[in-house]
């Protein structure tokens, strides 16, 4: 991860007993099963510290020693034991973690499986400066658990726990198991979660920020486009094992196309670009390849890159291009709706351009890196 993301931190909750597990946690927790030859805790904490968190702290309680044996030689890994686990639903486990952090932070539930695009997206920077809770599309009547609902900015108005569903939350979204806790609101959610665990634990820590929504401003951000699963019962395990999320998506074909001829599709942040001029001069290396529409050239990823270049002076720029219909658009604002024919009419025909943070795309392949001599594209 570039240093331009502010989220240095992140905590797993792997404390839990999993009982609905069944025989296949009688003798270590559900994190610990194997998903394509890996534990699915070892997976998630290499995904984690692969886009540069500096510091991953994991809450055990049932069998803490399996866990921290597995990580006891990693830097990047403290684990923290919930010696009451068992009384516990997760308020405890997570005010044992906020005790440690100082700075904003990412929170998962450990039996999360997901490709490494969206543990970017999660701890990348489109969610700078805000409280994030990750939702999964609609709320249907197969579901129960987390909920919750967002006005047409995308601001969370309301957050449920519910045991089944009923049609007045058909207008709500589902929860998943991971959140962002953004520096306003670290300070005061700590001292609540405080509050809350030491009056009883047999709560869930969203109840802490449920009955605290107006202090603690907050934002939906649904993660649809993207592979996720979790699982609570053996059935949802096996069902798991048969996806293979990991599968290749193919080599993507690298070219130079003139800076003349790109055209940005959003405003940019001024720091940002400023810190990217830093980071590019100081390696002297062009090292993340822009991606184009092939038709069009708009740049669908990397608008502050773009910006840099000018700068730069360069007259060409590294890309990969793409058939923009085949690409997944969405907005990562809720009241501005989005999608190919939209971004190619507002940018081509309307001359303008979507604020900054608005167009986000999912690409069928992963990014390649690339180290170009700045020279060459001079």
């Amino acid at each position: 991860m570039s240093d331009l993301n502010e989220v240095r931190q992140a905590v797993i909750l792997a404390a839990g007993r999993s009982r609905r597990m069944e025989k296949l946690s009688r003798r270590e927790p559900k994190c610990l099963l194997p998903y394509k030859g890996e534990r699915v805790l070892e997976r998630l904490v290499r995904q984690i510290e692969d886009n540069g968190i500096q510091q991953i702290y994991i809450v055990t309680g049932y069998c803490a020693n399996k866990i921290e044996a597995l990580f006891h030689d990693d830097p990047v890994v403290t684990t923290i034991e919930n010696k009451f686990y068992e009384e516990d639903v997760n308020i405890l486990s997570l005010s044992l973690a906020l005790a440690k952090v100082d700075g904003p932070v990412a929170i998962f539930e450990a039996d999360v499986i997901m490709e490494d695009a969206l543990v970017r997206y999660v701890l990348g920077s489109d969610f700078e400066g805000k409280s994030v809770w990750f939702t999964r599309g609609p709320f249907t009547e197969s579901q129960y658990g987390g909920i919750l609902k967002s006005n047409k900015y995308g601001q969370i108005t309301d957050i449920r726990i519910v045991s089944a569903y009923n049609e007045r939350y058909k207008a709500y979204s589902k929860l998943t198991g991971i959140m962002r806790v953004g520096s306003g609101e670290l300070e005061l959610f700590r001292a609540i979660m405080n509050k809350y665990a030491k009056t009883s634990l047999k709560q869930y820590f969203l109840t802490a920020w449920i009955e605290n929504l107006r202090l603690l401003p907050c934002w939906e951000a649904d993660i649809t486009p993207y592979q996720f699963y979790t699982f609570n019962k053996p059935e949802e395990y096996y069902q798991v094992q048969s996806t293979d999320i990991d599968a290749s998506h193919g080599e993507a074909e690298v070219q130079r196309v003139e800076v003349s001829q790109l055209h940005g599709i959003e405003e940019y942040g001024e720091e940002r670009v400023k810190d990217l001029l830093h980071e590019i001069t100081t390696l002297g290396m062009w090292t993340v390849p822009i991606i184009i529409s092939k038709s069009t050239n708009l740049v669908l990823d990397g608008q502050h890159r773009l910006e840099a270049a000018k700068r730069l002076g360069l007259s060409v720029l590294p890309a990969v291009a793409v058939h923009y219909q085949e690409v997944a658009v969405w907005s990562l604002r809720k009241e501005i709706r989005v999608d190919s024919k939209r971004v190619e009419k507002k940018v081509l025909k309307d001359k303008a351009v979507y604020p900054y943070k608005t167009v986000k795309h999912k690409f069928p392949f992963d990014i390649p890196s690339i180290q170009i001599p700045l020279d060459e594209l001079r």
